[in-house]
């Protein structure tokens, strides 16, 4: 650990002269025999731009966090087709449309010893209700009865998505009865339970022994943040991660040429660089400008110049390859002269000559934010503030390490955001928190009545095909309005040190350690 820590130190201070603003990380070197002193455990290290705001499940989107970290589990798992498997629950079966009932593995212990029962996953949720509205729009619950391992579930209508959102990590178990602060060691049902979390710093994580699935193959790991992607890529270039994610794609090509070090795994998923609109701004109301907008974005540039490959264009919102996705809608094609036009015909003009357009004496002038910790985010705004140039609007750019606030407050124009938009397969989940009207994160309050009903449809069908047909008219509904921009669905890779052992990606984005995970030494 010593010799780790000597490494961690160099590279930090490397980075610090160079300017990069490089967080911690420390590690066996990947690939190579590091000097360990005797007695040392086998711990694998991870590395990540992003991590929570606590470890409180309830709170926020920590929840995917404590999944990857292996301390929180869900009752259904998804497989790599996103299909959802029993896992902590044996099955779910429908009674009615508003009845579901559950029945859980007898064999399931929480981090304490306590035993998993259906009264512990019901108080847990009630808990998680009260602190995060989320988890009402995944699983409407209006009632809920414990008897033993059977947990019998009302909702407050019908949900056919109720299975699969039983993947979701926000519905995770954990014995809320425990000592101890929740949001510093909550006690789940994974292999691994948390030692210390430093927010935005470090957080380790041991083996539970008695976990239910065996016990873990690794005896511990420690998950840095280093919020500068291009540090990120250096600390696994050193050896200092076993693994690390949200690479930058134009780092990746320094590990994929090397493939008897480093393992890069990636699959096509469904996190979209989602552009929210603040429909408060009276510019935005206006759907030339809205429309203008979107004709001004070069998709297939931005996904294979400016990303590298990393990401796929999107046609309209939802990812091409999904049943339920734009490939075969209209959409709105990039065109600078017909965004021109467009503007034109709102009755937009350079009244006094500065390049940027203007109405009743106002000129176009917007706040784009974003954060830097998915590399690309940053890039494609600056290109489309070049590009907006060229058509008469100003865009002003601001780069945050967090939009948490803004999305609170509302305080931009336009926001670009990394999202995952069906992360357990069904387009329900998405169009329920963003495109609904009273949506949790629905952050630019965009409103489209025809879309609401759609959507209140599509969340009381049950046959499939019918809810694919559902969701095109959404999508559709929305990009005739303009009132959403999806430039691309990203490609969520992992780059792994050839030793890390047992770990594969999966397109839903909730795992990654797990109890099969080792070090092959």
């Amino acid at each position: 650990m010593k010799n780790r820590m000597i490494k961690l130190t160099a590279l930090l201070m490397s980075v610090l002269l160079l300017g990069t603003g490089c967080g911690a990380s420390g590690g066996d070197t990947a690939g190579d025999t590091a000097v360990k002193e005797e007695g040392t455990k086998e711990k694998a290290v991870f590395a990540d731009t992003q991590c929570p705001t606590s470890l409180d499940l309830a709170d926020s989107w920590n929840s995917w966090y404590t999944s990857r970290y292996g301390i929180t589990e869900t009752l259904f798992k998804l497989d790599d087709t996103l299909t959802a498997q029993p896992f902590l629950a044996e099955s779910c079966e429908m009674q009615d449309d508003t009845t579901w009932v559950i029945k859980l593995r007898d064999d399931v212990t929480f981090q304490n010893g306590n035993k998993m029962t259906a009264e512990t996953v019901k108080k847990c949720w009630e808990r998680t209700m009260e602190i995060n509205a989320r988890l009402n729009e995944l699983l409407f619950i209006d009632s809920m009865q414990a008897d033993g391992q059977t947990l019998t579930v009302k909702t407050t209508k019908a949900v056919p998505s109720f299975i699969t959102s039983l993947s979701e990590p926000l519905t995770g178990i954990i014995d809320v009865e425990a000592d101890g602060d929740i949001a510093e060691k909550p006690v789940g049902t994974g292999p691994f339970m948390p030692v210390s979390y430093e927010v935005k710093g470090t957080l380790e994580v041991e083996q539970y022994t008695d976990y239910w699935g065996g016990t873990p193959k690794l005896e511990g790991a420690v998950f840095h943040v280093i919020a500068d992607a291009n540090a990120l890529a250096m600390a696994q270039q050193s050896g200092e991660s076993d693994l690390s994610v949200s690479i930058p794609a134009t780092s990746l090509e320094l590990f994929e040429k090397d493939d008897a070090k480093y393992n890069v795994d990636g699959v096509a998923g469904s996190r979209g660089q989602v552009i929210f609109m603040n429909y408060d701004n009276e510019f935005i109301q206006d759907i030339h400008v809205r429309k203008a907008i979107s004709m001004s974005i070069d998709k297939e540039s931005y996904a294979n110049v400016l990303n590298k490959g990393a990401s796929v264009p999107a046609s309209q919102l939802y990812p091409d390859f999904m049943a339920f996705g734009g490939s075969d809608g209209e959409c709105i094609e990039y065109d600078l002269n017909g965004a021109k036009e467009l503007l034109k015909e709102g009755g937009y003009s350079d009244s006094d000559g500065d390049g940027i357009l203007d109405k009743d004496g106002k000129n176009i002038s917007l706040r784009m934010v974003t954060y830097s910790t998915k590399a690309e985010l940053p890039n494609f705004c600056e290109e489309m503030s070049s590009k907006l140039k060229e058509i008469g609007i100003d865009l002003q750019v601001e780069v945050y390490e967090s939009v948490a606030e803004q999305q609170k407050s509302g305080d931009f124009d336009l926001m670009m955001i990394s999202f995952t938009m069906t992360p357990t397969g069904d387009p329900g989940y998405f169009a329920d928190i963003a495109f609904k009207t009273d949506g949790s994160s629905n952050y630019g309050h965009y409103s489209n009545t025809e879309v609401d009903a759609l959507i209140d449809q599509l969340d009381s069908e049950f046959d499939q095909e019918k809810r694919t047909e559902l969701t095109k008219q959404i999508q559709q509904k929305i990009i005739d309005d303009a009132g959403y921009i999806v430039v691309g669905h990203s490609k969520y890779i992992y780059v792994m040190g050839s030793s890390l052992k047992g770990l594969k990606t999966n397109p839903s984005e909730y795992y990654l350690l797990d109890a099969e995970v080792y070090i092959q030494k």
